[in-house]
């Protein structure tokens, strides 16, 4: 059974996650100094997460839009969950197809150090939101 069963819970999860990174004016301005627009396609559950970085703020829109990404990542929800609790490593992931990547995913591993403290802030967002219990897993 995967960790979510609603997607509705990992979108609100990943929008509290990038607020709180916004809350770090340096960690914002790297993001938005990339310029990247980012998909998420999700499985088990299915949605779309998108994140753009185009703007004065960092964008977190849900479901399929019309605009396109500089680099889509593909995969489970259970997958991105150990992503951001930093326990998967992403490059194996996507050697290993376990995230399909389409676009300029250079250009997105290059923000891996500014997204660090996420690894962090993810496991504090599961508590506040009574689910602790996905924190020790993977």
């Amino acid at each position: 059974m995967p960790y979510f069963s609603d997607i509705n819970v990992l979108y609100e999860i990943a929008e509290e996650l990038f607020a709180r990174l916004s809350e770090d004016k340096k960690i914002k301005q790297k993001a938005l100094d990339s310029k990247l627009i980012v998909c998420f396609k999700y499985r088990k559950p299915d949605g779309e997460l998108w994140i753009d970085c185009t703007g004065d703020e960092i964008k977190v829109i849900r479901g399929s839009q019309d605009f396109t990404a500089d680099a889509t990542l593909s995969m489970d929800t259970d997958v991105a969950h150990i992503f951001w609790l930093g326990k998967l490593n992403l490059i194996k992931a996507l050697s290993s197809g376990e995230i399909e990547s389409e676009g300029s995913v250079a250009r997105l591993l290059k923000m891996l150090p500014i997204i660090k403290p996420a690894f962090l802030i993810y496991p504090e967002i599961l508590k506040d939101k009574g689910l602790g219990s996905l924190v020790d897993v993977g």
